[in-house]
């Protein structure tokens, strides 16, 4: 039995009520300039925000990270950035070195969720932190939250998409709903 379930339609749309992780991978550049990442900066223009403030302070050293940033729009709706490429675009690295990150940031995701986050570096002092602080927009406990995403790395990262749900597969105790446009 697979831990992923695919639905057809955007992840985004305002009438999903359920709370959830909307999980995406992004660059440490501080631009969310293309694909899904552009629509959430145009929807959820505040985490955008926190986003670049996070980026500008800690650059690539955010590759193989998750952070969690509060929608700021309802509370059911937190966006999980998976640090998998320093910059965005042309620049972007290769699928080995996107899927390397991706892994990692999984990882990473999977243990600050669950409250087992090791605090190795600044970055996660930085983000336990924050997700402290965040705490006050969630109306339920994190483990209550739903993780979805669209198919990751496939856009711009040119990864192909059975690479990345294969790497997905490879985190059994978690289950994702991957949707499909």
């Amino acid at each position: 039995m697979t831990n992923i379930t695919y639905k057809k339609g955007d992840c985004l749309a305002y009438g999903i009520k359920h709370p959830r992780v909307v999980i995406h991978s992004c660059n440490c550049n501080g631009t969310w300039g293309g694909g899904i990442a552009r629509q959430m900066a145009i929807k959820y223009y505040r985490a955008e925000s926190d986003y670049i403030d996070i980026c500008d302070k800690f650059g690539s050293k955010l590759l193989g990270k998750f952070i969690l940033i509060p929608s700021y729009r309802t509370p059911n709706l937190l966006i999980g950035c998976l640090f998998t490429a320093s910059f965005g675009g042309e620049q972007h690295g290769t699928g080995k070195s996107i899927l390397h990150y991706t892994k990692l940031a999984l990882q990473d995701m999977i243990n600050k969720l669950s409250g087992e986050e090791l605090i190795q570096d600044e970055i996660d002092s930085y983000s336990s932190k924050y997700m402290k602080n965040i705490q006050v927009y969630m109306k339920i406990p994190i483990s209550e939250y739903e993780l979805e995403m669209p198919k990751i790395n496939s856009g711009i990262f040119g990864v192909p998409w059975p690479e990345t749900e294969k790497l997905l597969e490879e985190f059994s105790s978690s289950k994702f709903t991957v949707y499909e446009i």
